[in-house]
């Protein structure tokens, strides 16, 4: 049986990883159609994987899943009704979802590769697994998806066996390291440490030593503070130009200096008189200009972009330099973003048992920025991290309470690795409702009676 292992097994991992390449090589595949998620970390495989299939001279389409249909569905709307086995499938970043899929490819021809790095949705057998399917997910060798290794990470080190020189691509999987580890580059760890530092020996990126203020790297050290969302500084959040400006005058630092060209003294002054700590690593992509040259806020960007125009999303990850309108859309997200982390530390009242606490925010945050709040939120600690977080309230459209869970990896430290996931999956079980989510994010939409029996017995589901 193949479940969550408790100890890394590296060799293991790399053995199934090699099998996967030799079968996809071997093959000789004459069309390949792949399926990425709709974020940061899912349009750099897919990328990733477009330029692999461009190199190998093959045909391919590919398609982005946002997860908000079933398989059985979304696949009906692909499938050709000729089935063959010269064809494959190369599923990147899209979940573990085998209890769905495995009926589904068994009744096909076709060859199917998974590269997933979320959590397996059960346990299951090997033999469960169909001949025409190769499984690549590190997780159920003892890896974390969320610490040790991005999508874009595993699926970086698959094209680059399949074709090696596909490693000046590398860039691109720097952004997907990024936007789904939100930490540092020196925080690095496992696979996503060794490929980063494989790209910073090739020279595909710069790795920068300074201030982190992320979500507004390219930014003047005032707006830097004032529209940082990773950390997110209570004290300049949201504020005023004036406030900020104030305290950047009185240290005798220009407000109009650009924030990575800031002196290790400057940074250590304006440490030390604010009270916070977020010195570290960032990584620059050398060959784009502006807001797209900093890994995270590149990241950031096609989060954004995702949700509101695919289409500039898949754009924009090949330009050198940002747009109007995706530099418009980012300003409003950040602001807005940082105007909502304000109002959430500072200002909505909330309902705390033991184990959780309840933040009901229609009128106070627009419906749209719930997630997203919710997310930064936890990874920022401005709630106490031992506990879940529930944000959310009434949603007119669908006439349910619509909720963003979250939990911090502290959290998860002292919780056995219990994380969002299995908390929804324990809700629906007894209360019913529509979710799900990985270890640290989720949300769910439940009856209104059903979330007053939630807001009184959330420490027994969690």
């Amino acid at each position: 049986m193949i479940y969550m292992a408790n100890t890394q097994n590296k060799t293991k991992f790399l053995e199934d990883l090699s099998n996967a390449v030799d079968q996809f090589i071997d093959r000789s595949f004459t069309h390949v159609i792949t399926i990425s998620h709709n974020d940061a970390d899912g349009i750099s495989c897919l990328h990733i994987i477009q330029n692999l299939l461009y190199k190998m001279h093959l045909n391919y389409d590919y398609f982005i899943y946002n997860r908000s249909v079933s398989w059985e569905n979304y696949l009906n709307g692909i499938f050709s009704s000729r089935q063959t086995d010269k064809n494959a499938f190369i599923f990147t970043d899209v979940g573990s979802n085998l209890k769905e899929l495995i009926p589904i490819i068994k009744n096909r021809k076709e060859i199917f590769f998974i590269l997933d790095h979320h959590e397996v949705d059960y346990d299951f057998h090997t033999d469960e697994l169909p001949e025409n399917l190769f499984f690549i997910n590190p997780t159920i060798y003892g890896y974390d998806g969320l610490e040790h290794i991005a999508g874009a990470t595993l699926t970086h080190m698959f094209a680059k066996q399949v074709k090696p020189s596909i490693i000046k691509h590398g860039w691109l999987t720097v952004i997907g390291i990024a936007g789904d580890s939100l930490k540092p580059m020196d925080k690095l760890q496992s696979f996503n440490r060794e490929v980063y530092e494989e790209l910073l020996e090739e020279d595909l990126v710069e790795d920068k030593e300074g201030l982190i203020l992320f979500g507004s790297m390219h930014e003047s050290i005032k707006n830097g503070l004032k529209y940082s969302i990773l950390p997110f500084l209570n004290q300049f959040g949201g504020e005023s130009d004036q406030k900020i400006t104030s305290f950047l005058d009185s240290l005798h630092i220009n407000p109009k200096s650009n924030l990575i060209d800031l002196s290790q003294s400057e940074i250590e002054l304006i440490q030390e008189k604010a009270g916070f700590n977020s010195f570290g690593h960032f990584a620059i992509l050398p060959h784009k200009l502006g807001l797209l040259r900093f890994a995270f806020e590149h990241a950031l960007l096609l989060n954004i972009l995702c949700f509101k125009n695919i289409s500039a999303a898949l754009s924009i990850i090949q330009l050198k330099s940002i747009t109007r309108y995706a530099k418009g859309m980012y300003s409003e997200y950040i602001q807005n973003l940082s105007r909502n982390l304000r109002t959430l530390s500072n200002e909505i009242p909330h309902h705390e048992t033991e184990k959780a606490i309840f933040m009901e925010v229609k009128g106070k945050i627009p419906p749209s920025s719930w997630s997203d709040t919710a997310s930064f939120s936890a990874v920022n600690e401005l709630f106490n991290p031992r506990k879940v977080l529930f944000l959310g309230g009434p949603e007119k459209i669908s006439g349910t309470i619509k909720l963003s869970i979250r939990c911090s990896r502290n959290y998860l430290d002292n919780n056995k690795n219990r994380g969002v996931n299995k908390i929804i999956t324990s809700i629906k079980k007894e209360l019913g409702g529509v979710g799900g989510g990985h270890k640290l994010a989720g949300g769910i939409r439940l009856s209104n009676p059903s979330y007053n029996i939630l807001k009184k017995r959330a420490d027994e589901f969690i």
